[in-house]
């Protein structure tokens, strides 16, 4: 649940960078459809780019809990996924790292949506 609150709270922090590159396109070249002949035409928003890659990390730490010793796990489909999402990241010049810390950081101002109301006044008055 925590890597998953961590995603949503990185993509809402991103919806600023996004809305300014949401005019980017991601370009898919030398893809061809060899069953019609002709090139795909595949659209994708930056912000599009972002979720996925998010996505890939967080379904990574999620499988990393669920097959901790899973052999074909580890030595194959973890370092495809992360490869993947780095990938993506460096084409769209996304530093996901970097904002993974951002959202920790603002996690420590006492934020967690998922608490009870009543308990973040408590707190808050103290």
């Amino acid at each position: 649940m925590y890597q998953q609150m961590d995603m949503f709270d990185l993509l809402d922090n991103a919806d600023k960078e996004i809305l300014e590159k949401s005019s980017k396109s991601v370009k898919i070249e030398d893809v061809i459809n060899t069953d019609v002949m002709s090139d795909y035409s595949v659209s994708c928003s930056y912000g599009d780019v972002v979720l996925i890659i998010s996505m890939l990390h967080d379904y990574v730490g999620w499988l990393d809990r669920i097959l901790k010793g899973d052999p074909v796990y580890q030595a194959y489909y973890r370092k495809k996924f992360i490869e993947i999402a780095d990938r993506l990241a460096e084409q769209i010049e996304y530093d996901y790292d970097k904002e993974l810390e951002k959202c920790r950081k603002k996690k420590g101002r006492n934020n967690d949506i998922g608490e009870d109301g009543f308990t973040q006044l408590a707190k808050k008055r103290k």
